[in-house]
């Protein structure tokens, strides 16, 4: 009777664990993808880009995550799944924070802001590009 009961705590507790876990027998894995912590320095003729955004666009996956750059020129990536981005090929573009509000009306850019030539402003015309990988995570951007 003794073990009969063990065996069916045994039981209960098994159960209990695994609808915790979400699976009868075991937790299951996330389908969270892994990431990589991508950070670095963007700098214009030599000069800190300041209070401007940089994107890391993946174009394939339909992916982008984006940072404010610092005023000297650091970022630090943080996207939906954390601090970095999903390893893979990006392409990466600078630009000015939005300079219209919600009702199209022209706001003035915050002081210090770095003076990002147009062609950095898109991904498409940019040619910026980042192969993010395991064990990589300072990407450097010098736009002239």
């Amino acid at each position: 009777m003794a073990s009969c009961l063990k065996s069916m705590q045994l039981f209960v507790i098994v159960m209990f664990a695994g609808l915790l876990c979400g699976t009868p027998f075991g937790c299951s894995k996330s389908n969270q993808p892994s990431i990589v912590p991508v950070g670095g320095q963007v700098m214009v003729n030599s000069k800190p880009a300041s209070n401007t955004i940089i994107t890391f666009a993946d174009t394939e996956k339909g992916f982008a995550a984006i940072a404010t750059i610092a005023a000297d020129g650091s970022y630090q990536i943080k996207s939906q799944y954390g601090n970095g981005v999903p390893p893979g090929e990006y392409l990466v573009s600078v630009s000015p924070p939005s300079t219209r509000d919600e009702l199209d009306q022209t706001i003035p850019l915050p002081p210090g802001t770095a003076t990002i030539p147009q062609k950095y402003h898109a991904p498409q015309t940019s040619k910026l590009k980042a192969d993010v990988k395991a064990g990589e995570t300072t990407y450097d951007f010098n736009l002239d």
